[in-house]
């Protein structure tokens, strides 16, 4: 039964990070969707589509070559000595820029004018990749402190100001999407900047330690192959429909792929980024059904928190679509339910390898997510050539949840993932009757938006009595919450 009256400090320190990343999630999230209404309008979709293209092979640049470290600080963080970490991590990100910026200058001497309509773009997106690669490292360092405020401010600042200087770029400086992407950059230089002013940690003289980065490096880069899976298990669809379909199909795509994928993220990045440093830290070496009762602990509330989410963003896709996004864009709303599936089974997937990470199964995640990664690509060519990018929506939804099968599987072994089955099936019970109500508006003739927001609200109050009444949600869990809170 879902009980918080045996909560210990490890509980409430979850509730307080999760509401501390929620504020970090919720601001970025807000801003982010500014930015998608605003250059949704100004923008066609083929150009919309190209950004998303740009945008994607920074994310995924950024990912390969730094992603490691961020998985190592996360894991060492609270374990070692921080100065000797960050300054070891500082030196990696100066080294690894330096050599990318003399290849990537090289590349475009050679191919800079084949480039055609993303030649504008080739800059900006080297500038995010180096930006965001120095950028996460840092958020990294203060989630595994367990410093989820200064994540928050730092998030907080990034947010307002890539949208304040995308649009003064857009619109006064450069009339180019790309511009979108010079707002990132700069925002991401002000954050770095807002760090150091405010954490003396921040300002360690970049230097190496041979044994920090050997472990780093011994822990990290086995991860490599799984760190890359997850932004081309998000994005690969996109190089495939622009190739099968064309830029104007990937940008009515990822425009709507981006109000379900950032909206469910608000709702399930905030308990991810909470349990993980939670868990490894509670972590001693010899406490394995301590971890065990903790993640079946999360899941349960994973499962509680995030199927409401997801339900609700489903009834609300088609006014969300239509209010948020310039008009030639409105008929992709049909992926956002579809793609919220995907989030929430790759969200899942995560929440239950933390046991494999704890054990450092770092090559077994790595071969599991890169052949879902395969399995993506396989699926989604005959699905985009049938069906366009509402069968690229199918594909993402069927890649996360054969990963998050891959980690239930393996994590039998030592540290188990033990699924709150009960919880589940109430949960699964009371999602099911908060989706009938808008999807009865859906297949009427009564639909209208106004009716839709109604029903969502309506069967959100629904969804909470059904699992009041199973005993999921009891008062005594009411009042602990607000203690917490």
């Amino acid at each position: 039964m879902y009980n918080l009256g045996d909560v210990s400090e490890t509980v409430q320190q979850f509730v307080r990070d999760v509401g501390a990343y929620s504020i970090a999630g919720i601001a970025p999230a807000i801003f982010s969707v500014i930015a998608l209404t605003i250059f949704t309008r100004l923008f066609s979709p083929s150009a919309f589509g190209r950004y998303s293209i740009a945008i994607s092979v920074g994310g995924i640049g950024s990912t390969l070559l730094f992603g490691w470290l961020n998985k190592s600080i996360i894991r060492f963080g609270s374990k070692v000595d921080e100065r000797k970490l960050i300054g070891t991590a500082f030196a990696v990100v100066i080294g690894i820029s330096l050599c990318l910026i003399t290849v990537a200058g090289g590349v475009y001497a050679l191919i800079g004018n084949t480039l055609g309509p993303y030649q504008p773009f080739y800059a900006a997106a080297l500038a995010f990749l180096l930006m965001q690669g120095a950028f996460q490292p840092i958020i990294a360092l203060f989630r595994a402190t367990l410093n989820s405020k200064l994540v928050t401010v730092f998030m907080c600042i990034k947010a307002v100001a890539m949208l304040a200087f995308s649009v003064l770029i857009v619109l006064f400086v450069y009339d180019h999407i790309s511009g979108w992407i010079w707002g990132n950059v700069i925002a991401i230089v002000i954050s770095i900047l807002a760090v150091a002013a405010l954490s003396d940690l921040l300002r360690t003289v970049p230097q190496i330690n041979r044994d920090m980065l050997v472990r780093m490096s011994g822990y990290g880069l086995p991860l490599i192959g799984w760190i890359m899976g997850d932004p081309l298990l998000n994005q690969a669809d996109r190089f495939l429909i622009e190739f099968l379909r064309g830029s104007a199909t990937v940008g009515i795509y990822t425009s709507n792929y981006s109000l379900a994928d950032r909206g469910l993220r608000l709702a399930m990045i905030p308990l991810l980024d909470a349990i993980q440093p939670i868990v490894i830290d509670r972590w001693n070496g010899d406490n394995q059904e301590r971890i065990e009762e903790l993640l079946s602990l999360f899941t349960k509330y994973f499962f509680v928190l995030a199927v409401p989410a997801l339900v609700l963003l489903g009834a609300l896709s088609r006014p969300l679509s239509t209010l948020l996004l310039g008009e030639a864009y409105h008929e992709g709303y049909v992926v956002i339910p579809i793609v919220g599936a995907g989030v929430f089974m790759w969200s899942l997937g995560n929440l239950g390898q933390i046991g494999l990470e704890i054990r450092e199964r770092t090559a077994l995640m790595s071969r599991g997510l890169i052949a879902a990664v395969v399995f993506n690509i396989l699926v989604n060519i005959p699905l985009i050539m049938s069906f366009g990018y509402v069968g690229a929506a199918f594909g993402t939804l069927l890649s996360y949840s054969a990963y998050a099968a891959f980690v239930f599987w393996y994590s039998r072994d030592r540290i188990v993932w033990h699924l709150p089955t009960e919880t589940i099936g109430n949960v699964m019970l009371a999602g099911t009757v908060m989706a009938a109500f808008p999807a009865l508006l859906y297949v009427s003739d009564w639909y209208t938006h106004g009716l839709v927001v109604v029903a969502g609200v309506v069967s959100t109050v629904v969804y909470v009595s059904i699992l009041y009444v199973s005993g999921e949600i009891t008062d005594e869990n009411i009042t602990r919450i607000r203690e917490l809170t």
